[in-house]
């Protein structure tokens, strides 16, 4: 009798623990109409470069982190007091030329990536096909992917005319390495 008082009393007991928990945010941003928008993983949203309304609805819709991979000065405005003003974290990983389509800056997005865990997270240059050539030699490089799985996979998160130099950055390792 014992035993069976106990495990209902565990079982309410955890029902009561779940009912607390706190749902993850819903989000729907298809209807901001974000360029070249990609939702290639769950809770992460990629695009290239929102405007400031955009900006403003993608708050409302609950994005919580943008990670910005423009360079400075590609944009004639602030966005970093624009996104933070509205509320959400901003992160900024300039990427200016092709020669930043390398490695470590493959490593710190996923860092980036990882600080904003199951949160919302924008991701964005001006068009994702910076976005997609830093995934691609990530999974490439680091996750040790067949480089035509990792440019597919590239190319889900926005990879586009950067896709030569992809194949270039992750050759070039692979001598190095050898």
């Amino acid at each position: 009798m014992k035993i069976v008082f106990f495990i209902i009393t565990l079982a309410c007991s955890l029902i009561s623990i779940t009912s607390y928990a706190q749902p993850l945010p819903s989000v729907n941003i298809k209807s901001v109409a974000l360029t070249n928008y990609a939702n290639p993983q769950q809770h992460i949203y990629t695009a290239g470069q929102p405007s400031k309304e955009q900006f403003q609805q993608l708050a409302k819709q609950g994005i919580k982190y943008v990670i910005n991979l423009r360079g400075d000065g590609e944009n004639n405005w602030d966005e970093q007091a624009l996104v933070t003003n509205l509320g959400l974290q901003y992160f900024s990983l300039p990427i200016s030329s092709r020669a930043d389509i390398n490695i470590e800056n493959a490593k710190k997005l996923q860092q980036l990536l990882a600080q904003a865990s199951e949160s919302p997270t924008l991701l964005h240059c001006a068009s994702g096909n910076r976005v997609g050539a830093l995934i691609a030699l990530y999974n490439a490089i680091e996750l040790n992917q067949p480089i035509e799985k990792a440019i597919e996979t590239g190319k889900q998160w926005g990879l586009q005319g950067l896709e030569p130099v992809v194949r270039d950055a992750i050759a070039t390792y692979k001598i190095k390495e050898h």
